[in-house]
């Protein structure tokens, strides 16, 4: 059994692990906090960069709830996920991997969501056209349409639902229709 007390990245797990259960919600996706923790993990981050095997997400999401319920709702192998919880670090993280998707809250610390958003639609690199789905709860649903004009691909609304954001991620990743997404 492993220790409760993981790092950043680690699978938290308890005594039924040890007998094959898994509990996603209580496995964190890889996870990244303040630009430190970015940095620490370059050098493994910096191989990572180029093709890979399964679609990588970066989820930024300061909600500890809905960082919850992304994990269970994108919990599988068809799917390489990377949490953040501010935008800040999500900026950081984009110029250290490649992903093929985003799923953005608005209420992010740092750097909001909206910024986030204008920064990389405004940004010259390979990914300013990456896919963004925002994740829009009630205070910022009158805004949806200000952000789809800004550059947000499409939106799915708070509390999530899986069948909502996996027909989303379906539409932008096909190779997952079928995945038991």
């Amino acid at each position: 059994m492993r220790s409760k007390h993981a790092r950043p990245g680690d699978w938290l797990q308890s005594d039924a692990d040890d007998a094959g259960a898994f509990d996603a919600a209580a496995a964190p996706f890889e996870s990244y906090g303040p630009i430190g923790e970015l940095r620490a993990h370059a050098h493994s981050a910096a191989a990572s960069r180029g093709p890979h095997d399964t679609p990588r997400i970066l989820a930024a999401e300061s909600d500890p709830y809905h960082r919850r319920v992304l994990r269970v709702l994108l919990a599988g192998p068809s799917l390489s996920v990377i949490e953040v919880e501010d935008g800040q670090s999500a900026i950081d993280l984009l110029s250290l991997r490649s992903f093929d998707i985003i799923l953005l809250g608005m209420d992010l610390p740092i750097m909001s969501g909206p910024d986030v958003l204008r920064w990389v639609r405004r940004s010259h690199t390979p990914w300013s056209d990456i896919p963004i789905i925002g994740l829009i709860d009630d205070a910022h649903r009158d805004q949806a349409g200000h952000l789809m004009s800004a550059g947000m691909t499409c939106w799915t609304p708070k509390p999530l639902s899986r069948s909502d954001l996996a027909e989303k991620l379906i539409n932008f990743l096909p190779g997952l229709a079928g995945s038991g997404l």
